[in-house]
């Protein structure tokens, strides 16, 4: 099952939404750097409540949001 997250970098307080079918958006405290991805699997797990090895970081898509996989 694939998963996209759009994120907003550098904001005052960290958080993620769920906004339609797979979709999510986190407000990360941190600036954007090669770890988001990895810190964004974590938050994501830990919001559905499944172990970090089961999201998988992807990439990310043409509009910039990245893209998981659930397994």
């Amino acid at each position: 099952m694939k998963i996209t997250v759009k994120a907003r970098f550098n904001t005052s307080h960290e958080k993620l939404e769920a906004f339609g079918n797979n979709m999510y958006l986190a407000y990360l405290m941190l600036p954007e750097d090669a770890e988001s991805g990895k810190v964004l699997a974590m938050l994501l797990s830990k919001k559905m409540g499944v172990p970090p090895t089961r999201v998988e970081f992807a990439g990310k898509d043409v509009r910039g949001y990245f893209v998981f996989e659930y397994l």
